[in-house]
C-alpha cells in the first residue's frame, strides 16, 4: 500500500500520538480551506489530512488500521511469490496432439424431449392444486382473522368502547361477509348508540339472509328499527314474526301494542298485546308503561271505568307521575267526574306535566 494514513501524515508507524498530533495540526493549517480558495487539490489533501487524523487519533481505530495494513502487505508478499505462475513467458507447452494421437467414440444421439398430451395434464393438474390450496389457505385465514377481530371487538363492547368495537365488527365482516352474529351485534350499536336505525336495518336484513334458522331476536330488532323509522305496519309484521318464533319474547308485546295503539289504532289487538305482557310482569317502569298504554286503550274505546282502573293503579306505585294525573283526569272528564278530574289536573300541573294548564284553564275555575 504506496499510500497510507502514516504516509499523509508524514510519519511512520510507530509514531507516538503527540507526533501524530503535531504532523495533523501543521498539515491541516497547510491545508485548511481558508487559506487554499479555490484549491481543490488543497480541499482534498485537507479530506484525506482529517480522515488519517480520526483514525490514527483513536487507539482501537488505529490497532484495526495496523492490522488492514499488515494483511495487505502480506497478500503482496505471496501474489510476488507467485508472479512466476502466473506469467505466460514461463509456461512450456507442447504443440496440439495430431489426429492420430487423438481418440474418438461415437456418441449416441440423444431423443429429444417432446411436450406430450401427458405433460399438459401433469401441468393443468399442477396449477388447479396450487389454486384450490390458495383459496383455501386465504378462507383460512380470512376465518381466522375474521373471528379474531369479532372477540376483540365483543370485549370493546364490554368495555364501553363502541365506537372501536364498531370498527372492529366492520372489519370481521370484511374477512367473513357471511358472519350473521357479526352484522347482529353492530346493528346493536346502531340502534342503542349512534340512532342510526336506516343502517341497522340494512344490517339486521344480512342476519335474516344468512341465518339458516331465523331467531326471534334478529325480527324483534329489525321490528323496533322500523318503529322509530315509522314504518309501522313493517314493525308490526316484524314484531309479529318474533312473537311465532318465540312467543316468551314478552318485550316484542308491548312494542307491537304500543305500534297498534297510537299508529295503527287497533285498540283491541293492542289491548291484547299489553294483557299478554302484564301476564308476565309485575311491577318496574316497563310494566306501569304497559298499564299505562292499556288504559290509554280502554279510554279510546270507551271503556272509561277500566281505564280509571289501570290509571290508579299505577298511581299506587308511583304517586309522582304528572302525565298518569293528566290522562286520568281526562278519563273523569269523560265521565262527567268535574271535580275529581280538577283535582287531578292540578296534581299533575303540580308535578310539572305542562300540558294540564290547558284543561285547567278550560275545564276548571
Amino acid at each position: 500500500m504506496e499510500k497510507n494514513f502514516y504516509t499523509i501524515l508524514g510519519v511512520s508507524q510507530q509514531a507516538s500520538q503527540q507526533d501524530i498530533k503535531q504532523a495533523y495540526k501543521k498539515l491541516a493549517v497547510q491545508y485548511h480551506p481558508d487559506k487554499n480558495p479555490g484549491n481543490l487539490y488543497a480541499e482534498e489533501q485537507f479530506k484525506l489530512v482529517n480522515a488519517a487524523y480520526q483514525t490514527l487519533s483513536d487507539p482501537t481505530k488505529r490497532a484495526r488500521y495496523d492490522l488492514r495494513l499488515l494483511y495487505l502487505s502480506e497478500q503482496q508478499q505471496v501474489m510476488q511469490q507467485q508472479q512466476p505462475y502466473y506469467n505466460p513467458r514461463y509456461r512450456q507447452t507442447r504443440p496440439p496432439a495430431p489426429v492420430s494421437e487423438r481418440y474418438y467414440r461415437t456418441m449416441p444421439k440423444r431423443e429429444e424431449r417432446r411436450f406430450v398430451r401427458k405433460d399438459l395434464y401433469i401441468t393443468l393438474g399442477f396449477m388447479a392444486f396450487m389454486l384450490i390450496f390458495s383459496l383455501l389457505l386465504k378462507a383460512t385465514m380470512d376465518h381466522i382473522t375474521g373471528e379474531d377481530k369479532y372477540k376483540t371487538a365483543l370485549s370493546y363492547i364490554a368495555d364501553g368502547k363502541y365506537s372501536s368495537a364498531h370498527s372492529m365488527l366492520t372489519e370481521t365482516i370484511h374477512f367473513k361477509p357471511k358472519h350473521a352474529e357479526a352484522y347482529r351485534v353492530r346493528a346493536g350499536i346502531e340502534m342503542d348508540v349512534y340512532e342510526n336505525y336506516v343502517a341497522a336495518v340494512k344490517d339486521l336484513n344480512q342476519v335474516v339472509s344468512l341465518e339458516e334458522t331465523a331467531q326471534a331476536e334478529t325480527y324483534y330488532m329489525r321490528g323496533k328499527c322500523y318503529l322509530k323509522l315509522s314504518q309501522f305496519r313493517l314493525a308490526e309484521q316484524d314484531l309479529t314474526q318474533a312473537l311465532s318464533l318465540d312467543s316468551t319474547l314478552f318485550a316484542a308485546y308491548l312494542e307491537r301494542g304500543e305500534t297498534r295503539l297510537f299508529h295503527l289504532q287497533q285498540y283491541n289487538k293492542a289491548i291484547a298485546d299489553f294483557n299478554a305482557f302484564l301476564r308476565h310482569s309485575a311491577g318496574g317502569e316497563r310494566w306501569a308503561t304497559a298499564l299505562t298504554f292499556r288504559g290509554f286503550g280502554f279510554y279510546k274505546k270507551g271503556n272509561y271505568r277500566q281505564s280509571a282502573a289501570d290509571y290508579k293503579q299505577v298511581l299506587e306505585a308511583d304517586a309522582t307521575n304528572g302525565r298518569v294525573y293528566y290522562l286520568l283526569a281526562r278519563t273523569e272528564q269523560a265521565q262527567h267526574q268535574t271535580e275529581a278530574a280538577c283535582h287531578h289536573l292540578r296534581e299533575a300541573y303540580r308535578l310539572g306535566y305542562s300540558a294540564a294548564i290547558l284543561e285547567l284553564k278550560a275545564s276548571c275555575k
